[in-house]
């Protein structure tokens, strides 16, 4: 942003008046901070990552970051170096996020990641599993098992049971916890975490 003297000589603002204009509200404030700081910020993302192909969308994230920051009131006392910081923080982001492992589309895995499980034998567990919870259902006394009936097929909260039932929430609470921990255990798989 350049301002025009009254004698006609025009005098650059520094970064410190343009962030505190764009902490006022002013966008072209920014708009010039952006033009002045761009190029920079570019090269040292490029210079970071080697990859081109993702310069472009880290930098309008570190501009996008720097703006909605100076809209929330943050006054850096070095706009360059808050900006750089932004700029390191997303290169850190971009490096640590998950990566899907790939692999050469000529030249498949050797070993599928999930082993293969036919329709029959995927029903067969399902039918053992339904087998073991029906099992462990009657297993359960009465009371509980009226809690559960309420639960899940009246759809009632535990408050709700509590007042019907005229027992404190928290007992409800307990009891229904207590009788889904032990049906978890009683259904898991040898290896499997019971939670």
């Amino acid at each position: 942003m350049v301002t025009v003297m009254p004698s006609g000589q025009e005098v650059q603002r520094t970064d410190a008046e343009l962030v505190a204009l764009c902490t006022h509200g002013n966008p072209d404030a920014f708009h010039t901070l952006t033009v002045r700081y761009y190029r920079a910020v570019c090269g040292f993302l490029y210079k970071k990552l080697q990859r081109p192909d993702l310069v472009e969308d880290l930098a309008q994230e570190t501009f996008l970051e720097a703006y909605r920051g100076l809209k929330d009131g943050s006054e850096p006392h070095h706009f360059s170096s808050w900006l750089f910081g932004i700029a390191v923080n997303r290169c850190g982001k971009w490096l640590r996020r998950k990566r899907p492992a790939l692999f050469d589309a000529t030249e498949p895995p050797d070993t599928a990641s999930v082993p293969f499980v036919s329709p029959q034998e995927e029903l067969e567990e399902q039918r053992k599993l339904f087998a073991g919870l029906e099992a462990g259902l009657a297993s359960l006394p009465e009371e509980i098992r009226t809690l559960l009936h309420m639960k899940h097929h009246q759809s009632k909260t535990c408050e709700q049971i509590a007042a019907e039932l005229g027992q404190p929430v928290g007992t409800i609470k307990s009891q229904l916890s207590r009788t889904y921990k032990a049906l978890r255990a009683r259904l898991s798989r040898p290896g499997d975490d019971p939670r």
